[in-house]
């Protein structure tokens, strides 16, 4: 399974892969993720710890990490998660051919920032205007998409209540329009605080866990009906190795009845 994550510099994205990592490494449902090589597990745990004393985490960014998907204790399926820094003008077909091929994407964007910052919130509709480029070029897998806004412990109260969700997701409003409408896309919006206090940061990953995987044993199972044209081995062995996380990944929705989708 492949994981995009893409955003700007200082958006907070290697903050929130170090919570999620470590909100994940014991289970939720019986699904877990654990890094494949022993130093990236330190260097995740590390970098949690730092986040929930209140400092940003250290270390050097990783583009790719692998990762296992663990289901009750047993690795399952290998994820390669890959986190692309959006750069003003980016445009380049690595980048959209990741966003492509990708199983899961999440796109971040700086909360507070995008209020009051005009240029930045520029930058990122031209931002989801490549991400509406690469989605127009994807098959007809099932994808998650979610749109995650971080540093939201950090919002202004507009007269005691919350900035309204339009607010955020303004500039986002095409890229939006556009998954709504396009049967095999799923769209969320994860609002999370990556700092002592954490919030929302399982949202993200338990959506795309949920719908790739749904949406792969949709694909399987209809490539091995009987009367369609022969699958292929491989398809059948990864339907034999997938199927016990069918039930279980349709079992959490029911953590994401709140999550704002589209």
């Amino acid at each position: 399974m492949d994981i995009v994550m893409l955003g700007h510099g200082g958006v907070g994205k290697s903050s929130y892969l170090s919570l999620m990592y470590a909100a994940m490494r014991d289970g939720i449902q019986g699904f877990g993720l654990r890094a494949r090589e022993a130093s990236l597990r330190e260097e995740l745990t590390s970098a949690a710890e730092e986040v929930l004393r209140g400092r940003r985490p250290g270390g050097g960014r990783r583009e790719v990490l692998e990762l296992l998907l663990h289901y009750q204790g047993r690795a399952v399926l290998p994820v390669r998660w890959r986190d692309h820094r959006y750069l003003a003008g980016q445009g380049g077909e690595r980048l959209l051919l990741g966003l492509s091929r990708a199983d899961g994407i999440m796109v971040f964007a700086d909360a507070p920032r995008l209020l009051g910052d005009e240029p930045y919130r520029a930058d990122l509709r031209r931002m989801g205007a490549l991400v509406q480029r690469a989605l127009a070029e994807r098959d007809g897998r099932l994808t998650p998409f979610v749109l995650v806004f971080t540093k939201c412990d950090r919002l202004p109260s507009a007269g005691g209540g919350p900035v309204p969700l339009d607010s955020l997701v303004e500039p986002f409003e095409d890229v939006i329009a556009k998954v709504a409408v396009t049967e095999n896309l799923r769209g969320a919006v994860a609002l999370v605080a990556c700092g002592h206090e954490p919030a929302g940061v399982t949202v993200p990953v338990l959506w795309i866990l949920h719908h790739a995987i749904v949406g792969r044993g949709l694909a399987l199972h209809a490539a091995l009906t009987p009367g369609r044209a022969l699958a292929s081995a491989d398809e059948a062995a990864e339907y034999e190795r997938l199927e016990p996380l069918f039930a279980p990944a349709e079992r959490l929705v029911t953590l994401l009845s709140h999550v704002p989708s589209f």
